[in-house]
């Protein structure tokens, strides 16, 4: 009978015949930028005003490959920058409620992903390491560690390399400290693997918090920014950089750049150079997400 239960549970539940296993990256600095909002002359104004800093990952939305596939497939052609999807994958116009039954929402997933990595890749003819999901459940109906199994399995389903979430970020207010940073680590389903590399500290710092509801509901778009916050985020950055080094853990930051080059908040690219000169000056290694995954693929 438990036999039997084990037998069927594999074919239901998502979190059934999977392992975790710890990584060891080293310490290292990883600029990941989520593109949402950003226009072709906005991406131009993006490249411009960073073709002097170091190379990071670029994550774009299928609205953009779509409109601009050119701009995009030009910025694959120079070492400075990774491309990959920030994808948007929904499993089905309905949703089952219970976890038990994960497993069919994980594979109707697994093909409306593997479909957008394709069509990226079709129009941009980048080939997508791997990919972030746009929004933390990503339109998954469960409890979000129940859709971040659903995400990473079907990411390993894909065949991708890695997978860049944005946990650690969604469980706290915009404006808040960011609790410890979690290691990178590898998920294995038999003899598939994918990497997994968690996002140590968001943009989400320079906003007023999502519970001053009236401000944000009424506020012209400038209104949300809090002011003179620049020196405060980057203490919280290297807050996060001490941990991640004790972990011996890339440190993962998630920066906007459409705020600074579309809305005028210099603030959140200012970040990054300021960063920049601080890893330059202790000797951190600044990678890409598929840099981190190549460390990975030697252990």
């Amino acid at each position: 009978m438990q036999k039997t239960y084990r037998r069927v549970s594999g074919l239901l539940d998502s979190d059934v015949d999977v392992s975790i296993e710890p990584l060891r990256l080293g310490f290292s600095l990883c600029f990941r930028h989520d593109m949402d909002r950003i226009d072709a002359q906005g991406l131009e104004a993006f490249v411009d005003g960073d073709h002097d800093l170091p190379p990071s990952t670029l994550f774009f939305l299928e609205d953009q490959w779509r409109r601009f596939p050119d701009a995009i497939r030009k910025l694959s052609d120079k070492a400075h920058y990774e491309i990959a999807v920030h994808s948007e994958a929904k499993p089905t116009p309905w949703c089952w409620s219970l976890h038990q039954l994960s497993r069919w929402i994980e594979r109707s997933y697994g093909r409306r992903l593997k479909a957008q990595v394709r069509r990226f890749e079709s129009r941009t003819g980048v080939t997508s390491k791997g990919h972030a999901a746009h929004a933390v459940n990503n339109y998954l109906p469960f409890q979000g560690w129940i859709n971040w199994n659903i995400i990473e399995n079907c990411s390993l389903r894909v065949g991708l390399d890695y997978v860049s979430d944005w946990r650690l970020p969604s469980r706290v207010a915009e404006g808040e400290p960011f609790p410890p940073p979690w290691p990178a680590y590898r998920r294995r389903r038999g003899d598939r693997s994918i990497v997994v590399l968690p996002t140590s500290w968001d943009d989400k710092f320079f906003f007023y918090s999502y519970e001053d509801h009236f401000m944000r509901a009424t506020a012209t778009p400038d209104v949300p920014y809090r002011p003179d916050v620049l020196d405060a985020a980057f203490r919280s950055v290297l807050q996060q950089a001490e941990i991640c080094r004790r972990f011996e853990t890339p440190l993962i930051l998630n920066i906007h750049p459409w705020h600074s080059v579309s809305n005028g908040q210099p603030q959140f690219l200012e970040l990054k150079r300021w960063l920049t000169n601080w890893a330059q000056d202790a000797d951190v290694p600044v990678l890409t997400c598929a840099s981190l995954c190549g460390r990975a693929t030697s252990q």
